[in-house]
């Protein structure tokens, strides 16, 4: 149904437009190929006791990128096709998600990523667009991608948004998606008895007055299966002439549906809430934040889980979802700082920690942390080039058939250490200067 949906503007292009409507549809189409190498490093030995090692891969992603020009000003066709090649992956490679594991071997991949149907209608200020077919969905209602590995995410759906001047609302209706590791387009499933889900339905409605200030509720719900709400607001404040006061915060909940099996994450409903202020004084940027989460699990210690189900991408808006650590679990607080600057328009640094503390798992309190620094290059000499690094150490428990190692006492928890980082070296080259889309 969908790739029939997609094919539409195609069949109307071919059986109505004009030629010279059909030139311009070529003439004025875009390209661009993003070069993507990065490497991750891994030492964490919280699955030692899985014979899970040091996680070691270096990929490099080839996105190439092609916007056709617009029928009537209305219809057009974009796609991408994207490449991975393998070139270097330890045994425990899997973990980072950069290259396909195909039965513990690492490998390459290729696969159209993008090929989808769009219409507009209006202008920047007020307008609607419809998209049909596989696409990059970020941070729709409440599923998401990742464009931090080699290359992204893509969903198949139907998804539209549309804005009035400082209102805007975006919604999708998907069916598949392709993980940014793998060749394949998958279903959703369940996550214990792997029963098919067919669709997952999202949306979100949000006001954006100024740069910095905005509030958005955000709705996702896979069929009969688990439903997510969530309230997100920002607002920056001007103190005087070069400075700002940053807040933010955001609520969600999940609730489990019909079809929910209760024992993965949570049992019946989970909430997190995040809390943030900083300080920013020209090109310096700092703060602190909070978060805390409730999660019961039977049987367990329980978890906000953000994704959808099998084979979906969600996401929540905090600190709690950090670099090494995920500081959600039942009854977790967590204490987030960080500082930036951005030395030269070209040039940025900055570090960050977070501590979780109050979780428990048997009676036995557990405790982690994690800091770390990065920085981020564009050179200006050299347009669309960006090289990014960031390393840093992280401290949580082991973990032993899915749960918390404990001591044979029970009084205490098996610590897990390591350290984790990135580089990432980008560049982009084509006609146009949109990004990859």
């Amino acid at each position: 149904m969908i790739g029939k949906i997609c094919s539409l503007p195609l069949l109307f292009i071919a059986g109505t437009a004009g030629a010279s409507e059909i030139n311009a549809f070529f003439t004025d189409s875009e390209y661009d190929i993003t070069l993507r190498n990065v490497w991750m490093l891994n030492t964490s030995d919280s699955l030692s006791e899985h014979d899970v090692g040091t996680q070691n891969a270096w990929a490099q992603g080839l996105h190439l990128n092609y916007r056709s020009g617009w029928l009537a000003d209305t219809l057009g066709v974009d796609a991408s096709w994207y490449n991975v090649t393998k070139l270097y992956a330890n045994r425990s490679f899997a973990g980072r998600d950069l290259v396909r594991d195909n039965n513990g071997h690492a490998e390459g991949l290729s696969k159209v990523g993008q090929l989808y149907g769009k219409a507009r209608w209006g202008d920047n200020d007020r307008y609607a667009r419809l998209y049909a077919g596989w696409k990059q969905l970020s941070k729709v209602g409440m599923i998401n991608i990742t464009r931090g590995r080699a290359i992204p995410d893509t969903w198949e759906g139907i998804s539209a948004e549309t804005g009035w001047d400082t209102f805007a609302l975006n919604g999708a209706w998907v069916t598949r998606f392709s993980e940014r590791d793998e060749p394949e387009k998958k279903r959703f499933f369940t996550l214990q008895s792997n029963k098919p889900i067919d669709y997952i339905a999202t949306g979100d409605v949000s006001w954006n007055p100024s740069t910095g200030n905005y509030i958005r509720y955000a709705f996702g719900q896979s069929q009969n299966y688990l439903r997510r709400q969530g309230i997100e607001a920002a607002a920056r404040l001007p103190l005087n002439a070069d400075s700002h006061l940053i807040l933010r915060g955001a609520g969600y909940l999940n609730q489990g549906l019909d079809n929910w099996e209760g024992t993965r994450g949570f049992t019946d409903t989970a909430r997190h809430l995040f809390l943030l202020t900083g300080y920013q004084h020209k090109n310096v940027e700092s703060g602190v934040g909070w978060s805390t989460t409730k999660a019961p699990l039977k049987n367990g210690l329980g978890h906000f889980y953000w994704h959808l189900g099998k084979n979906t991408r969600g996401f929540i808006n905090s600190a709690a979802d950090g670099e090494g650590n995920d500081y959600v679990n039942d009854g977790e607080q967590m204490v987030y700082a960080w500082a930036q600057h951005q030395l030269t328009p070209a040039f940025k640094y900055g570090i960050f920690g977070n501590y979780g503390w109050d979780a428990k798992y048997q009676g036995v309190a557990l405790k982690e942390w994690e800091f770390g620094g990065f920085f981020s290059w564009s050179p200006e000499a050299i347009d669309n080039l960006n090289l990014f690094a960031g390393f840093g150490p992280s401290y949580s428990w082991k973990m032993l058939n899915g749960k918390p190692w404990l001591t044979e006492d029970k009084r205490t928890f098996h610590r897990a250490k390591g350290v984790g980082g990135t580089v990432a070296i980008e560049y982009r080259f084509g006609n146009s200067n949109q990004g990859a889309i």
